[in-house]
C-alpha cells in the first residue's frame, strides 16, 4: 500500500491488497481480529475484522474492545483498514529510497536445472531499468528472483571492469634517457560495484561452505553464464545448477543486496544495508544443516536489517540461539502471540546431535564396506575382539574370522545407533552386510533388516560370571583365574536373611573387577586354552550362519 502511493510499477493494482482478508479468517472462538504495523516517522497501518457489523457487535456482546482505534470503524461496517502512507509521502519516499524493503512469500520457487535443457542453457543479460517518473524498478514481492539476480550480477561485473579500475602513474627512467617514461600501473578496483562484488562473494562463501578462494566468473557474449570459480578453476559452471536449497538461500540474500543497491543508499559492506525483510517459512526446501548453521550465519551478515521471519523449524531456532544468544532475537508463538524462548526447543538439540552421530556412523560404515568387500562384525568393545581372536586361534576358527572384518562398536549403545541408522530403506542401498553382536546381558532380540543383522550371544546360566562376554568362560576357567590372580574376580558371598519369619538365601555371585578387565583379558589371551574358550563356539556358530546367508 505504501509503494502504491509513490510509484506506478507496483505488484498489486492501486487500491488493492496482496492478501485477501475477511471475517472468515478470524481465529475460531474469537469475535474479531486486530492488526497493526508500525514503521518509523509515525507511519503505520491498522486493520479490524469483526464477525458481525459493528452495531450488532456492541449490542450482542455488550462490550467494546479496549482500543482507541475502535472508533474508526463505521457502525454499518464489519471491517476497517486505515493507514498514514498518503499523509507521510516525504517520509515514505526517504524510507523507500534509502533501504531495502522485501517480502519473500511461501510460494517462492525457482525451476531446477534438471527441469529442461533450455533452462540449463539459460543465459544472463544486462538489467533494463526504466528512467521514467513514477517507476521504482524494484519489487517488494520476491517469488522467483533468480534471473533478475543473475542479470544484476552481470551488471556488477561489467561496471567493476569498465568504471572502477584503479591505475597509478609510475615514472620509470630508462637507462640512457634523460626524461622518465610514465607507465600505467593496474592497482585493483575501487567503487560501489567492487564493494558489492566482494559482498556477493561473502554470501556465496557462507552458503557454499568453502574456505577456498571463491569468485564469480562470466562467460563471453556467446556463452553468457554466471559461474562460480574456486582457486581459479570452474567449480559451478552455471548458477542454475545449484541445489534447490542453495538456490533459495542465494536468492534470499542476494535479493537483499540487489534491492539496496537499487536504492539510493551508499554501499561499502553488508553492514551498510538497512531495511526490513519479511520471509514466510524461511526453512522451506532447506536441509537441516542449512537451517541450523547456514541461515543464522547469513542473517548475522546483515546486522542492520530487521528480519521478520516465520518458521516451522526448531533446528533453525536452536541455531539462532547458538549464533545470537537468547537475547539476540525475539520469538513469538503464533497464533497466540505469546513470547517464547529458543530454550523451549532444547529437546531438539539432543535430537539433532543424535542425528549427526547416526549419520557419522553410517558414513564410516559405508566407507569401510566400499574399501573392503568383506562384511563387518561389530562387537561391544575391544576386549570382545581380543577374546574372539584368541578363541579363533585355539578353536581352529581362523578361516571363519578371516572372512569378516571385526570392529569395536564402542558399547551396546553405539550398536543401537548403527541399527537405528539402517532401520529404514537405507539398508537396501548398502553394498555389504553388517552383523551387530550384543553381549548376553543386553536384553535384545535377534532381528534382520535386509543386509543388517542383529544377534545376541546366548547366556550360559551355569557359568559363574553373569554379565558381559566373560559369561562364556566356564567355572573351571574362573577357578583357575581366582587361584593365580584373585584380584581379577570379585565375590559376593552367599547371603541369608529373614523376611517376615522366612529365611531367604541369595546365592554367591562372582563378577570381573571393573579395574582388572584389561589385565584379565591380557592373561587369558596369553594363557587361555581351547577348554577355557570352548564357550566361544556359539560365537562362531553365529558368524558362520551369518556368512552362509
Amino acid at each position: 500500500m505504501g509503494k502504491q502511493e509513490l510509484f506506478d510499477d507496483t505488484e498489486t493494482e492501486k487500491g488493492k491488497v496482496y492478501k485477501y482478508r475477511s471475517s472468515e479468517y478470524i481465529k475460531s472462538g474469537a469475535h474479531y481480529s486486530f492488526s497493526s504495523v508500525q514503521f518509523d516517522a509515525d507511519i503505520y497501518l491498522q486493520e479490524w475484522q469483526l464477525y458481525v457489523l459493528k452495531k450488532d457487535f456492541e449490542e450482542q456482546l455488550k462490550y467494546t474492545p479496549a482500543r482507541k482505534e475502535w472508533t474508526q470503524i463505521l457502525e454499518d461496517e464489519n471491517s476497517s483498514f486505515f493507514h498514514t502512507f498518503a499523509n507521510r509521502l516525504p517520509s515514505m519516499r526517504e524510507l523507500f529510497d534509502n533501504q531495502c524493503c522485501l517480502y519473500f512469500p511461501v510460494n517462492r520457487f525457482e525451476d531446477p536445472a534438471w527441469l529442461n535443457i533450455e533452462n540449463l542453457k539459460s543465459k544472463v543479460s544486462y538489467t533494463e531499468l526504466k528512467k521514467i517518473a513514477g517507476y521504482s524498478n524494484r519489487n517488494i514481492l520476491c517469488a522467483s528472483p533468480l534471473k533478475n539476480n543473475m542479470n544484476w550480477i552481470l551488471d556488477i561485473i561489467f561496471d567493476r571492469q569498465a568504471f572502477e579500475i584503479v591505475r597509478n602513474k609510475i615514472p620509470v627512467t630508462i637507462l640512457g634517457d634523460n626524461a622518465p617514461v610514465v607507465l600505467d600501473h593496474f592497482s585493483g578496483y575501487q567503487g560501489q560495484s567492487s564493494n558489492i562484488y566482494d559482498a556477493v562473494h561473502q554470501v556465496l562463501g557462507v552458503i557454499l561452505g568453502s574456505n577456498r578462494n571463491l569468485r564469480l566468473g562470466a562467460g563471453n557474449r556467446k556463452n553468457r553464464r554466471i559461474a562460480v570459480m574456486r582457486d581459479e578453476e570452474t567449480w559451478i559452471p552455471n548458477l542454475f545448477q545449484l541445489s534447490t536449497g542453495e538456490t533459495q538461500l542465494l536468492n534470499l540474500f542476494l535479493s537483499i543486496v540487489r534491492d539496496y543497491d537499487l536504492s539510493g543508499g551508499e554501499f561499502r559492506t553488508l553492514g551498510d544495508i538497512k531495511g526490513i525483510v519479511v520471509i514466510d517459512e524461511i526453512d522451506a526446501h532447506l536441509h537441516t544443516v542449512h537451517q541450523k548453521e547456514v541461515l543464522p550465519e547469513l542473517i548475522a551478515s546483515f546486522p542492520n536489517v530487521q528480519f521478520v521471519i516465520t518458521t516451522h523449524s526448531p533446528l533453525f531456532l536452536v541455531g539462532m540461539e547458538e549464533r545470537f544468544g537468547s537475547d539476540g532475537f525475539i520469538i513469538y508463538n503464533m497464533p497466540s502471540g505469546n513470547r517464547v524462548t529458543a530454550g523451549d526447543f532444547s529437546e531438539f538439540i539432543a535430537a539433532y546431535n543424535a542425528f549427526k552421530e547416526t549419520t557419522k556412523h553410517r558414513e564410516e560404515i559405508q566407507k569401510e564396506l566400499a574399501e573392503n568387500s568383506r562384511p563387518i562384525l561389530f562387537v561391544e568393545g575391544d576386549y570382545d575382539i581380543r577374546y574372539i581372536k584368541k578363541a579363533a586361534e585355539v578353536l581352529g576358527k581362523k578361516c571363519a574370522l578371516d572372512r569378516i572384518q571385526v570392529k569395536d562398536g564402542g558399547g551396546y549403545g553405539n550398536l543401537d545407533k548403527i541399527w537405528k541408522s539402517y532401520d529404514n530403506a537405507m539398508s537396501d542401498a548398502i553394498s555389504g552386510r553388517i552383523l551387530l553382536l550384543y553381549d548376553c546381558d543386553t536384553n535384545k532380540k535377534d532381528t534382520i533388516r535386509n543386509r543388517v543383522y542383529k544377534r545376541v550371544i546366548p547366556s550360559v546360566p551355569k557359568n559363574p560370571i553373569e554379565i558381559g562376554i566373560e559369561n562364556l568362560f566356564p567355572d573351571s576357567t574362573i577357578q583357575k583365574i581366582e587361584l593365580e590372580n584373585p584380584q581379577f574376580i570379585d565375590v559376593q558371598e552367599q547371603i541369608s536373611k529373614r523376611v517376615r519369619g522366612e529365611i531367604k538365601t541369595t546365592s554367591a555371585q562372582k563378577s570381573v573387577n571393573g579395574d582388572e578387565k584389561g589385565n584379565m583379558c591380557d592373561w587369558l589371551c596369553v594363557n587361555g586354552s581351547a577348554e577355557d574358550f570352548s564357550g566361544f563356539e556359539v560365537v562362531f556358530d553365529i558368524i558362520e550362519k551369518f556368512l552362509s546367508n
